[in-house]
């Protein structure tokens, strides 16, 4: 038999869509940082504060991001708002998953391609992670 179905309230939906991605992308500067793995011409500390703030606009745009794929699904009624521990788990390990990708090609490689192709290589992984991580933690809503 299957479980009943409970809507979700909109603060158990904001609540890990919009402090999850800060806490991950944060924890993962700080790792950056101070383990040395991104060695560039700065210290630790100032490459912590660049990396800090960088992650904080990458984190704005992001949750905002988060918000208008949620309503999206919502609206074609593919998936309901993911809240509760799915909604926590998706929202904290998807910008780690977005961070994967940009390791695995890096934005600043597009560099040639001018302004909009970094953006373009910046965005892109974003919205498809954020898909992604989205239709997978949310659930079918009743028929």
């Amino acid at each position: 038999m299957s479980e009943r179905y409970v809507r979700p309230t909109v603060g158990g939906w904001l609540r890990p869509t919009l402090i999850a991605p800060w806490i991950s992308t944060y924890g993962a500067v700080t790792a950056i940082a101070f383990l040395g793995i991104d060695k560039g011409l700065f210290g630790k500390g100032v490459a912590w504060a660049l990396g800090m703030t960088i992650g904080t606009v990458w984190a704005f745009v992001y949750c905002l991001m988060l918000i208008v794929i949620d309503l999206m699904l919502l609206g074609v009624k593919i998936r309901t708002l993911p809240a509760g521990k799915r909604g926590w788990a998706a929202a904290f390990l998807s910008p780690l998953a977005c961070f994967g990708a940009y390791v695995a090609v890096p934005p600043y490689k597009f560099y040639a391609s001018g302004p909009w192709g970094v953006a373009a290589a910046v965005l892109i992984p974003m919205v498809v992670v954020a898909i992604v991580t989205r239709v997978f933690s949310g659930v079918k809503p009743p028929r």
